[in-house]
């Protein structure tokens, strides 16, 4: 926890929040913050502890829009911050981390097994979540916003240690060069710069919670930012139909993406998704860009070590074969594959790379 014990944890909870005897059951680790649910003393709830310097501006943001959806959302719950004794959204440690504590929001994140229109229920409640943040003031025309952000930080740090033995440092520049490359030309396309607004920043299935085959809540509003809604919905519908056991490249279920595309222009009264078929490949692009920022950036942080099935490495070998089409199609026995970053990460320790919920313990 970033040299903050369940003990230490404990203490503050009980000091801050005036809670007695409490027992904390960690939650799947986050690319970003620590989670757990809290039993005891206190009402159902989880503890939100986050890394080390986060900036105070995104803690401002979230909570801002958090309040915003409360108001405004009311079919699909959203994490409700429980004050301090004192009033306060927070307490923060020496350290500079956040703890956050949040009403527990019952239900499993994850795509349930067995029902067929999860999918469909979860892009509905995005386009119910975009309405609702469409409401807020916005000080950019860029669609791209929220990922240009994301993108400066990573550039502004070196190549994470965790990659060493797995990425040449002329193959992360290459990756990161064409990254930026495939943003700048988004930032400046027509097509794209449509319904610019406030974003969740991090919708895939890990964030969505069920309960009994419906979709009960939305949470990690950790990265809200700004940008295309439309740009959103589809690396949503990309998230919840990528193949997860592919690992050389991205690869999603077609049907089931237009499906997905269509429940959200449906669900808003957006006209029909032709014009994004149209140009799906640059939007699987531009997914591809955003799970190797977000991974690269925990990583950066010490949060995440590459792992398979978790996006990552499909999405750096589909940008890889763009921006160096030799590097990617060298000698097989050079590849990285999900067996070569097991047997790494093996030797490395256990990854910490699924990304946290706000409610429930069960994997994403």
């Amino acid at each position: 926890m970033d040299g903050v014990t369940e003990g230490a944890l404990r203490q503050m909870l009980q000091r801050a929040w005036g809670w007695g005897e409490v027992r904390l059951v960690p939650l799947t680790g986050g690319h970003t913050n620590r989670s757990f649910l809290v039993h005891g003393d206190a009402p159902p709830c989880v503890a939100r502890l986050s890394w080390a310097g986060k900036a105070a501006a995104q803690v401002d943001r979230e909570a801002r829009m958090l309040a915003l959806v409360a108001q405004g959302l009311h079919a699909i719950a959203v994490p409700t911050t429980v004050p301090t004794l004192h009033g306060a959204g927070h307490v923060t440690t020496a350290a500079g981390q956040w703890l956050h504590v949040f009403e527990r929001i019952e239900g499993t994140s994850g795509l349930p097994s067995g029902v067929p229109d999860a999918c469909v229920q979860a892009m509905r409640a995005l386009a119910s979540l975009h309405d609702v943040l469409a409401r807020a003031d916005i000080d950019t025309g860029n669609p791209v916003a929220w990922l240009l952000t994301r993108y400066r930080r990573v550039r502004s740090r070196g190549m994470p240690p965790c990659m060493d033995g797995l990425v040449p440092g002329r193959e992360y520049d290459d990756v990161l060069t064409h990254a930026g490359d495939c943003l700048a030309r988004a930032s400046t396309s027509a097509w794209a710069a449509q319904r610019i607004q406030w974003l969740h920043g991090d919708v895939h299935a890990g964030n969505l919670l069920f309960d009994g085959g419906r979709l009960r809540g939305i949470v990690d509003f950790d990265e809200v930012g700004q940008g295309s809604a439309w740009l959103e919905a589809a690396f949503a519908a990309f998230a919840l139909s990528r193949d997860a056991t592919c690992e050389d490249a991205f690869r999603f279920d077609a049907i089931a993406w237009e499906r997905s595309m269509g429940s959200y222009a449906w669900s808003r009264s957006m006209g029909d998704v032709a014009m994004w078929i149209a140009h799906r490949d640059v939007l699987a692009t531009l997914f591809c860009v955003d799970q190797v920022l977000i991974h690269l950036e925990a990583a950066q942080r010490g949060l995440w070590i590459p792992g398979p099935g978790m996006g990552f490495l499909g999405g750096w070998q589909t940008l890889l074969a763009q921006a160096s089409p030799a590097s990617a199609a060298g000698d097989a026995s050079q590849r990285r594959t999900a067996s070569t970053v097991t047997s790494l990460v093996s030797a490395q320790g256990d990854p910490s790379c699924r990304q946290t919920t706000a409610s429930s313990p069960a994997a994403d």
